[in-house]
């Protein structure tokens, strides 16, 4: 079977020479399942050690899966005390992970227990059309026989409030970035998946989408959006490996 290198290279592209560390990703593994299965515990730990205010040794108020996360972070080399004797991420590669790095190796960790052949995440892909090149960073590409999936992971707010009008646009530019990434590098076959930390059904209404404006846009653009409530390690695996399965005709003919 063709590899993701090779499958994109017939499309006119390439894969340069950034991307994410698999074993890096593969070590953090409990740190990455707990904090998908805990965003909204995780949400106030990352803000107080990314905002100027710290976060006191002893905090009061984190639950216990905040600070089982904290602890593991501090054993990761991402927090440190400051002169004050407060915590705060300790690098902008500390920063990074913190503010979505995470997210893509959770995702990449998710596709590869979905049954993935191959994945990559936080990949540069360089192009050339009719002599423009450009490039591209995809946050997750996953192969499955011959068949590619591509992710984007977006880290925002846990509360999905219908008046943030800013959250919404988040939302719908991530939906639209995802699409264009299929229309790019995609064939037939392909799938496309936006995987975001937001809460989008309502659950006492029946799960009834939240925004159904996005929603109804990704049901046209077929891009599968994976919101908060997939999030939990188990229901992630199955997301991805929704987007891996396809029809067998439909991937062959696009090889």
């Amino acid at each position: 079977m063709p590899s993701i290198a090779e499958l994109l290279q017939g499309r006119g592209a390439f894969l340069k020479s950034c991307g994410g560390d698999l074993n890096e990703a593969l070590n953090r593994d409990s740190l990455l399942r707990l904090i998908g299965n805990d965003y909204v515990a995780f949400e106030p730990l990352r803000d107080a050690l990314m905002n100027g205010s710290g976060l006191a040794e002893r905090a009061d108020g984190l639950s216990e899966s905040a600070r089982q996360m904290l602890e593991l972070l501090r054993e990761e080399g991402f927090v440190r005390a400051r002169a004050d004797g407060l915590l705060c991420a300790s690098s902008p590669a500390a920063r990074r992970f913190l503010s979505g790095g995470w997210l893509e190796e959770l995702a990449w960790l998710a596709g590869m227990r979905a049954g993935a052949d191959e994945g990559i995440f936080s990949q540069c892909v360089g192009w050339e059309v009719k002599g423009f090149r450009g490039e591209n960073e995809i946050d997750v590409i996953l192969r499955k026989n011959a068949r590619l999936a591509f992710v984007s992971c977006k880290a925002l707010q846990s509360n999905f409030d219908s008046t943030n009008r800013k959250l919404r646009n988040r939302l719908m530019d991530a939906l639209h970035e995802a699409d264009n990434l299929g229309d790019h590098f995609g064939r037939a076959g392909d799938r496309v998946g936006v995987l975001v930390t937001s809460d989008l059904y309502d659950e006492l209404r029946g799960d009834k989408p939240r925004y159904q404006a996005l929603m109804g846009k990704a049901a046209v653009f077929d891009v599968r959006i994976i919101p908060l409530e997939e999030l939990r390690w188990e229901l992630l695996v199955q997301a991805m490996r929704d987007l891996l399965e396809g029809d067998p005709e439909t991937v062959e003919a696009s090889c």
